[in-house]
């Protein structure tokens, strides 16, 4: 799904649904179009995988909520995501898709919108230093992605600066549509959606920024000269009974 600025000045200045040569979509407006939009799409034969969430609360596990906190925490920045709130409400976000280091989706409001969302991946130094504060203390991939783990601990893999989460500067952000904002509403109800996919497979944030998540469970080295049971009974094919 290619996606691609519409036009190479900046003529439009997008609102919540509408630009500003155009009146406002009001809420029945919204839905009305993204039944069409998606009636078209499926007639068409496109395979899509729609996310919508009415609830004010949008995520409610814990790498969805701690998604949702960081997008609060870029709007406080001076990012412009409420109107991507109320597409996603609105059922407008018909598809999207994850893949390593990238975000794709269709977005309606008054037209149909193709959005591309890249991320860089942390620096290798980030991802090892995060490796090391793990060390021992996540003691199972679930717990990983259920985020059971220590206060701490979880507070550091998602700090924007040093952890998981991606920084604003982080993202490279193109729509279809004729708004040069960064992000447009479009986009921002795309930022919306995979949110609400993390809540329900966190495992896609480590798709998104390309990190290992076996890397984060690595156990901590013994020290030179001490052996773990576990190896001593495989190297002489034993069990050690270590209490």
């Amino acid at each position: 799904m290619a996606a691609g600025r519409a036009c190479p000045t900046r003529l439009f200045s997008c609102g919540m649904c509408g630009y500003e040569d155009q009146p406002r979509l009001k809420a029945a407006d919204l839905e009305r179009l993204a039944q069409q939009h998606r009636e078209q799409l499926v007639a068409a034969g496109v395979e899509l995988h729609p996310v919508v969430s009415r609830s004010r609360k949008l995520a409610t596990r814990f790498w969805g909520s701690a998604w949702m906190r960081h997008l609060s925490v870029c709007e406080s920045g001076g990012w412009s995501l409420a109107p991507g709130r109320t597409l996603l409400r609105h059922g407008c976000v018909h598809d999207i898709r994850v893949a390593p280091g990238l975000v794709e989706a269709l977005v309606s409001a008054d037209a149909l919108y193709e959005i591309q969302l890249r991320l860089r991946p942390p620096e290798a130094e980030r991802v090892e230093t995060l490796a090391s504060l793990c060390s021992g203390r996540i003691d199972s991939l679930l717990s990983l992605l259920e985020g059971r783990a220590d206060e701490a601990l979880l507070q550091q893999l998602c700090d924007p600066e040093n952890g998981l989460l991606p920084e604003a500067r982080d993202w490279c952000i193109s729509c279809s549509c004729p708004d040069w904002s960064e992000p447009c509403p479009h986009a921002a109800a795309a930022m919306y959606a995979l949110g609400v996919l993390l809540d329900a497979q966190p495992e896609l944030l480590f798709t998104l920024r390309m990190v290992d998540p076996a890397a984060l469970l690595r156990k901590p080295e013994a020290p030179d000269g001490v052996f773990e049971a576990s190896a001593l009974g495989s190297m002489f094919d034993i069990e050690l009974d270590v209490e």
